[in-house]
């Protein structure tokens, strides 16, 4: 939530957010992914409402033009790049103090889905802003969740 609005001047809504451990979630269709490794295995998401994403790359463009022929890509280089950079700013493991690698970020076009397998457990969290709803997930083997977090169940 700092990184929305300390970096980017997006103001957040509410400063509570609820993790909640569903067996299903509905990707938004501006969907980043990164992996992490090491101790922490997990995928994490973040996904985007339209406005709320072009918001974001208003604020990476710092008030630079661009055509509309690049803003698609420029808007799918953004989306990884905020993710690169929150789960970046995250490599070292509060648990054991090892270093996580990460992977190279990916962009999931078009609305997906991410199903709960019986050894998984995924974590997902939505942020409302003033432009729209930004959704978080990570995804990963269930005992590295039990231990860490504590999720409400659906």
């Amino acid at each position: 939530m700092s990184f929305l609005q300390e970096d980017l001047e997006i103001q957040v809504l509410s400063k509570k957010v609820d993790i909640i451990s569903p067996k299903k979630v509905k990707l938004k269709k501006n969907t980043a992914m990164i992996g992490t490794g090491g101790s922490v295995q997990v995928l994490v998401t973040m996904g985007y409402d339209d406005e709320l994403l072009s918001k974001v790359v208003e604020a990476f463009l710092e008030g630079e033009e661009v055509d509309e022929e690049e803003l698609e890509e420029i808007q799918e280089s953004v989306s990884c790049e905020v993710v690169n950079t929150i789960v970046g700013n995250a490599l070292k493991n509060p648990l054991d103090g090892t270093t996580l690698g990460i992977t190279p970020p990916i962009l999931i076009s078009e609305a997906k889905s991410l199903f709960k397998q019986k050894s998984s457990q995924i974590a997902a969290a939505t942020i409302i802003t003033e432009f729209g709803e930004m959704l978080l997930t990570a995804v990963g083997p269930k005992e590295q969740f039990s231990e860490t977090l504590n999720f409400k169940e659906l």
